[in-house]
């Protein structure tokens, strides 16, 4: 597993969102095909909690939306990550969002595939 996708998940499981997102779009300029689809979901899904976190709904609604589409492409794993209770645990972050204005998100842990 590359360190930057590790580093990636530290970050973003401690909640530093902007840093992930910095850190994982190094990785996805590297990267080519389906790995790069995926990470391009993880990078869209930090983006969307960012947004969340500055006050920006419509922000967050964007971006969780792409970001989880291109995750569901790569599930149930994609780089030694368990993308399955992640995708699920983001799906009901956007239908808490979309189901009521300020609605407070639950960001979900990543965690790395058995």
């Amino acid at each position: 597993m590359d360190d930057r996708l590790r580093a990636g998940v530290t970050l973003f499981n401690a909640g530093d969102f902007f840093a992930a997102h910095e850190i994982w779009e190094q990785l996805w300029n590297d990267l080519v095909g389906d790995e790069r689809v995926a990470v391009q979901g993880l990078i869209q899904i930090a983006a969307g909690y960012l947004k969340d976190e500055a006050g920006v709904p419509a922000g967050a609604v964007k971006l969780l939306t792409r970001g989880l589409a291109r995750l569901q492409m790569s599930l149930p794993r994609s780089m030694g990550l368990d993308l399955t209770a992640f995708c699920v645990a983001v799906a009901a972050d956007l239908a808490r969002i979309r189901g009521a204005a300020g609605a407070a998100l639950s960001p979900p842990v990543l965690r790395y595939a058995a």
